[in-house]
């Protein structure tokens, strides 16, 4: 490394704060036990980065130093390579970094995030001994979490026929409704002149059992289709919930729910036909509108949000206590909920490509009726709708537990009303540049004094909503950026000595 990479990393382990991907350990003797609680912590949710030879501090951090790094290095390797030590190892020769800084010397570790197929990943010989990283910190999993990783290994479960379930359990008008949309899709494969129960061993959603010819209904049939009782039979956690909250009501104004009296069952089909419907009215009733005051056509905007409530179904852990599914439309935004992590990584979203449906059949249906046909493509289209319009960029949030994916049809700057007309002026401005703007530019482009704009631009500095470049007359401005700028800086210094290492 050069002089100048040493400093960059000095300063970056100075600063450094203990983080969800982020953890410093004094380890100046040896191999700390509570390495392999962050280890196990790491490769069970997003991965992070363990660093060997700083103290964190209150203000900043001192770096020690570990005395015998080789042995250190050397027992981190046993034990890796240990079965009974760890069940899965996520660290390759390239993760493991050792670094001289004032004459001391510092580890870094990068631990993987581990596939879904391996986890949890737990230490020493015992699954009980999982962990997973919460805030800044490592806890033990709960048995429900556990539970919930090893669905997550083995998606597709509603595949699986349930014992004791049969056509009568099916909502009859639900099959009748669903079979007539199939229909009218594949007209040549003359779905309406079948049977029910033909159709559904057509299509894949019911099979007959080849010893007693029995009908088996296939569990993701059964949450599509069912009648509510049945289906609380066999899921008695199940929930669907819509919310339209718009406008001045405290509560809501619109609401469609399972727990309240339907004309139809409310199943997975049922409930999508209806909030499918009601989303869309609320589209044609708020329109986006260009820099002339023309109306845009907003039938991307449509797909978009019906390829989030087709995601939010398809995707939902069903076998999973708590929470339910909810989707909620608010005043320029809305909020789709569901149990469950999300079986592709928040940075593989947005990128597309990557299709891992939790739920096949339910997909498999959705994809029938034409409201899921591009596998893996989904997150791409929510992302570049939202670029298209100039719309406040959606957000994924995805934990065992549950996801939520927020989706707006306004503006970064209207979607925060408590800032005034010139404030959003300014954010909007620098939200839909693609570099940092100075003061200067920022006031012919507003038509605002230099000083009017100085002190919206330190207003909007003291919130977070932006962050200055530079210094001095160079100074400029961007959109604050939700990332770990120390993190960021030892993770290219890392590279760097990775492709050094292997040239």
């Amino acid at each position: 490394m050069t002089i100048d990479e040493i400093e960059s990393m000095k300063q970056a382990l100075i600063h450094m704060r203990e983080s969800k991907d982020v953890e410093l350990k004094k380890a100046k003797k040896g191999l700390p036990e509570s390495f392999w609680e962050s280890y196990s912590s790491f490769a069970n949710t997003t991965g992070g980065l363990i660093v060997f030879g700083v103290n964190e501090g209150a203000t900043d951090n001192e770096i020690v130093g570990v005395e015998d790094s080789q042995k250190i290095v050397a027992d981190l390797w046993n034990l890796l390579s240990n079965e009974s030590k760890v069940s899965y190892r996520t660290v390759n020769n390239q993760d493991v970094t050792t670094a001289v800084i004032d004459d001391k010397t510092v580890i870094l570790v990068q631990v993987n995030e581990a596939p879904n197929n391996v986890k949890p990943v737990y230490i020493n010989g015992k699954i009980d001994n999982t962990w997973i990283r919460t805030g800044d910190g490592d806890r033990k999993a709960k048995k429900e979490e556990i539970a919930s990783m090893l669905r997550n290994a083995k998606p597709g479960m509603d595949s699986l026929p349930i014992d004791g379930c049969t056509l009568d359990d099916l909502d009859t008008e639900s099959v009748i409704r669903f079979k007539q949309q199939v229909a009218n899709r594949y007209p040549a494969k003359k779905y309406l002149e079948m049977s029910d129960a033909d159709f559904l061993i057509e299509i894949g959603a019911c099979r007959l059992h080849r010893e007693n010819h029995k009908y088996q209904i296939l569990r993701g049939t059964l949450l599509f289709l069912g009648k509510l009782n049945v289906i609380k039979e066999f899921y008695p956690h199940f929930h669907l919930d819509f919310f339209n909250r718009r406008g001045s009501n405290p509560r809501w104004e619109d609401r469609v729910s399972d727990d309240e009296p339907n004309d139809y069952e409310m199943n997975i089909f049922n409930f999508f036909n209806i909030v499918d419907e009601k989303l869309r009215a609320l589209q044609n009733s708020s329109f986006h509108l260009d820099d002339r005051q023309k109306r845009i056509p907003e039938g991307n905007f449509n797909e978009t949000i019906r390829e989030c409530l087709v995601n939010c179904l398809a995707h939902a852990d069903y076998e999973q206590g708590y929470p339910s599914i909810k989707i909620q439309a608010y005043d320029g935004w809305f909020s789709f909920f569901n149990p469950g992590e999300m079986l592709i990584s928040r940075r593989q979203f947005p990128l597309g490509g990557d299709s891992r449906p939790r739920n096949e059949i339910i997909m498999k249906l959705f994809r029938l009726l034409g409201a899921a046909e591009r596998q893996g493509f989904g997150g791409p289209l929510i992302f570049k709708t939202a670029l298209q319009y100039d719309y406040r960029s959606p957000e994924l949030d995805t934990n065992l537990e549950s996801t939520e994916l927020r989706v707006w049809n306004i503006d970064l700057a209207d979607s925060y009303p408590e800032l005034s007309k010139e404030e959003k002026s300014v954010l909007r401005y620098l939200h839909k540049s693609m570099s940092a703007i100075s003061i200067n530019e920022l006031s012919k482009k507003t038509d605002m004094t230099y000083y009017r704009v100085k002190k919206i631009i330190h207003s909007l500095k003291e919130r977070n909503f932006i962050e200055q470049i530079g210094s001095g007359p160079s100074t400029k401005y961007v959109v604050k950026a939700g990332s770990e700028e120390s993190l960021t800086q030892i993770q290219i210094a890392m590279d760097v000595m990775k492709r050094r290492l292997t040239r």
